[in-house]
């Protein structure tokens, strides 16, 4: 039931879409005013309903749930103005991005608003590009998904902030003009979407990609640095810990092929209880981690005259995750999965992970699967 009313919704929209007066269309171009004569605005969005299963040392998870349900506003208000207003309904109403965007020229643009940091590779992937269900233990723990401070643990690697960006160096590789030489640069409130900084001090994030003049290879490096208000009981100390992060990788990714790895570490500071004095003191923690993720595209049609193209990749990920403070440290995962879509507005995705806890050697099992609506 659920599967079918996702396809019906998709279709209810297509149809929409394509209904209207041409004559009325004309006339409300005329009549726009001139400064916005040129602006293109796009309406989207999609809904990922997922089934898991999961199998561990502390107990067994089966659930269905609605993962996500996004509507996406975004476009050119002219040539210098760019916006974008994404909003997801599930598991509970939010905003997710809300910002404007000035293009000064290619070396200089100005964002504002609420938007992905610049940290890390995988961090600028949208959810329909990633190969898998979820993003590895490092991505999670250090890119705002479900920070090890837990001031962010809904963010989706966004933060509310500022951000200059811009390409320094062009070149022709390959038979393809080519970014050679790209950075950003944000300063953020650093606690995470929809709420205010509760803090004086303001975090500072930089990402800068490189290509070694070889087609579809980038090389990144990034970083963060920040503050963060620490609780120890749930309450605030009025103390700000620091929360550093560094992250380097590598991504190739042409039309068939994909492979991409990145190391990550950051010190995140927590507060704790001398037993002996009374007395909260700041202990420093350590995460570090890796993973390497490689995917292949098949192409092909329903049938040798239909126009109805479908994807199919294959995708592999080893994924390795450490905290220096942590009874579960340091954690292995092994994942394969299948990454179908059909045709351009239906996506299957079916997920198996072996992960494993290095220390004790239990083994656990992560079964997941996803059907992904976009329209």
């Amino acid at each position: 039931m659920l599967v079918c009313t996702l396809i019906v919704c998709n279709v209810f929209s297509q149809h929409v879409e394509n209904v209207g007066n041409v004559e009325g269309a004309k006339n409300e171009q005329q009549s726009k005013p001139k400064f916005f004569s040129d602006k293109s605005i796009g309406i989207g969005g999609w809904i990922d309903a997922q089934y898991q299963f999961e199998k561990t040392a502390s107990g067994n998870v089966s659930a269905f749930q609605i993962r996500r349900a996004r509507l996406d506003f975004k476009g050119s208000l002219s040539k210098m103005i760019d916006f974008r207003l994404q909003c997801d309904f599930a598991p509970n109403p939010r905003l997710i991005d809300a910002f404007v965007k000035l293009k000064f020229c290619k070396y200089a643009n100005l964002q504002v608003g609420q938007f992905k940091i610049p940290f890390s590779l995988e961090n600028k992937l949208s959810p329909l590009d990633l190969e898998l269900t979820d993003n590895a233990q490092v991505i999670s723990a250090l890119s705002g998904y479900k920070d090890v401070t837990g001031i962010s643990s809904y963010a989706n690697g966004r933060e509310i902030g500022l951000m200059l960006s811009g390409v320094l160096a062009e070149a022709n590789v390959g038979g393809d003009k080519t970014k050679i030489l790209s950075y950003e640069l944000g300063v953020f409130g650093g606690n995470g979407i929809n709420v205010k900084t509760d803090n004086m001090a303001k975090d500072l994030s930089a990402r800068v990609e490189f290509c070694p003049f070889v087609r579809n290879l980038i090389l990144s490096v990034s970083g963060y640095w920040g503050k963060y208000d620490m609780v120890y009981n749930n309450a605030s100390t009025g103390t700000d810990g620091l929360r550093h992060r560094y992250a380097a990788g590598v991504q190739y990714s042409d039309e068939h092929l994909m492979l991409r790895g990145e190391y990550l570490q950051g010190r995140t500071d927590f507060t704790v209880l001398d037993e002996v004095s009374g007395n909260l003191f700041v202990n420093p923690m350590q995460s570090r981690g890796f993973y390497f993720v490689a995917g292949y595209w098949f192409k092909f049609g329903w049938g040798e005259k239909s126009d109805v193209q479908q994807r199919l990749r294959p995708v592999l990920r080893v994924d390795y995750y450490e905290k220096s403070i942590s009874v579960n440290s340091p954690s292995l995962y092994c994942s394969a999965g299948v990454d179908w879509w059909p045709e351009k507005h239906l996506r299957f995705q079916i997920n198996y992970t072996l992960h494993q806890n290095i220390s004790t050697g239990t083994l656990g099992h992560n079964l997941t699967t996803m059907l992904s609506v976009k329209f």
